[in-house]
């Protein structure tokens, strides 16, 4: 699973799950304007026209803050989630995890995406000393 915002400009910023031996994190990288596309898992699903993100659309991203958390014991700190700031003074947060009922849960193949602050504070996995939102 991954999550690809294109820019106006055509680069595309990517946030994915990735692993090196047991470090997992997501991790986060730019593509320019005509690289091949990245074989990101699953199918793309456009939501350029979905109420969330609607508010976004046009916007600069004017600050990207990682959360991180310690994947296991002996491995270096890793990002777990981003929390991306927008010109227009509103955020969303992309993090490792999968909702559940009322809340979430870690997951780390999987990766949701929050646009509320509270909701984004509120979510804290047992590896890091800080919630999603940083």
């Amino acid at each position: 699973m991954a999550v690809e915002l294109v820019l106006d400009t055509g680069a595309a910023l990517l946030l994915y799950w990735s692993m090196d031996g047991v470090n997992e994190g997501l991790a986060i990288e730019t593509r320019d304007p005509g690289d091949v596309d990245v074989n990101l898992p699953g199918d793309a699903i456009d939501v350029s026209e979905h109420v969330d993100w609607a508010g976004l659309l046009g916007a600069s991203i004017v600050g990207i803050n990682p959360a991180w958390h310690v994947p296991n014991e002996g491995c270096p700190e890793m990002p777990w989630a981003y929390r991306l700031e927008f010109s227009n003074n509103s955020s969303l947060v992309i993090a490792l995890g999968v909702a559940e009922r009322r809340g979430f849960t870690y997951m780390p193949d999987a990766l949701v995406v929050i646009f509320d602050q509270n909701i984004a504070l509120a979510y804290k996995i047992p590896a890091s000393d800080t919630s999603s939102y940083g």
